[in-house]
C-alpha cells in the first residue's frame, strides 16, 4: 500500500478551489499505473482531442490517451459537435475563430461520469471541477483555444478528430464487492465505494483509491479529501468512517 503525494500544477485556466492557491488548475493525485487528477477550471479549457494508440504510436512513438471525468460540480462541457463537419469547414472555423459556433455544449451534474475516448473533441467549462482518470500519456492536440497565445496542433487534431455529433456514452453501474462499477473501458475501470462504517477492499488489479468526501481511518492514519493511495493486487485495506471513495484500476490487456 503506497500513499500518493499530490502534485499541484499551475494552468492558464486554473481556479482556486483545490486548496493549493490561485491558478492551480490541476492536482495530480497519482501518476502510475494510471494518471489520476483533480481539475478546477476558472475558464474554458482548450477545445482538444487525444489521438488513439495506433496513430500515436506511428506518429509520436508513444501510446495515445483515453480518459474519463467524474463530475464534482455542475456546469457545461463541450462534447463533440452539434452537427457533422467536413475537414475543410473544421479547418476554416478553427483558423478564423468560429469553431465555437458548432461545438456541442452539454450540462453536467455532480456524480455524472463522462467517458472521453480518443477522437472525441472536448473541453471542460468554467467551474466544472472533475476527478479525471486517464491512461498515463500527455498527448493532447489543441484544436481551438479561444484566442489564447498557446500552440495549436490543428493538422494533427483534424487527422484524429471525430467531426460529427458524438453522444456521451450512457453509464450502467454494476455491483462490485463493496461498491459499484461506474465505467469499464478497454483501458481502465472506475468504481465508486460508499463508506458507511467499515469497508474492506482486496483488489485483483492495482487500485488507485481517492477519498472524495467525508473522513476515514486507515490503520493508524486519518484520511480526508482528497487523500489517495495505491493498493497492489492482493493487498487489503480496511477503512472505517463515513464518506465516498473512487477507485481507478487499469484493465489487463
Amino acid at each position: 500500500m503506497r500513499p500518493c503525494v499530490p502534485k499541484p500544477v499551475p494552468r492558464i485556466w486554473g481556479g482556486s478551489g483545490l486548496g493549493f492557491g490561485p491558478g492551480i488548475g490541476e492536482v495530480w493525485l497519482c501518476e502510475a499505473p494510471l494518471l489520476v487528477k483533480l481539475l478546477d477550471p476558472a475558464d474554458w479549457l482548450s477545445v482538444q482531442v487525444h489521438p488513439p494508440h495506433a496513430y500515436a504510436l506511428k506518429v509520436e512513438g508513444k501510446p495515445g490517451k483515453y480518459e474519463a471525468w467524474y463530475v464534482l460540480s455542475p456546469g457545461e462541457i463541450v462534447y463533440g459537435f452539434s452537427r457533422p463537419l467536413d475537414l475543410e469547414e473544421a479547418r476554416r472555423r478553427a483558423q478564423e475563430g468560429t469553431l465555437d459556433e458548432v461545438l456541442n455544449r452539454v450540462r453536467v451534474a455532480p456524480g455524472q461520469v463522462v467517458y472521453l475516448p480518443a477522437g472525441v473533441v472536448h473541453a471542460l467549462g468554467p467551474g466544472v471541477r472533475v476527478y479525471e482518470v486517464q491512461t498515463p500519456s500527455d498527448l493532447t492536440y489543441r484544436l481551438y483555444d479561444y484566442g489564447r497565445p498557446r500552440e495549436l496542433h490543428l493538422e494533427k487534431a483534424l487527422e484524429v478528430a471525430l467531426l460529427e455529433p458524438t453522444p456521451i456514452p450512457p453509464v450502467f453501474p454494476e455491483p462490485v464487492p463493496g461498491g459499484e462499477r461506474l465505467l469499464s473501458t478497454p483501458y481502465f475501470r472506475l468504481d465508486r465505494y460508499p463508506l458507511k462504517g467499515r469497508l474492506a477492499l482486496r483488489p485483483e488489479a492495482p487500485l488507485v483509491l481517492t477519498l472524495l468526501a467525508g473522513e476515514a481511518r486507515l490503520g493508524e492514519g486519518v484520511l480526508r479529501p482528497f487523500a489517495t493511495f495505491l493498493l497492489e493486487p492482493g493487498e487489503e485495506a480496511l477503512l472505517e468512517g463515513e464518506g465516498l471513495l473512487l477507485g481507478a484500476s487499469p484493465k489487463a490487456s
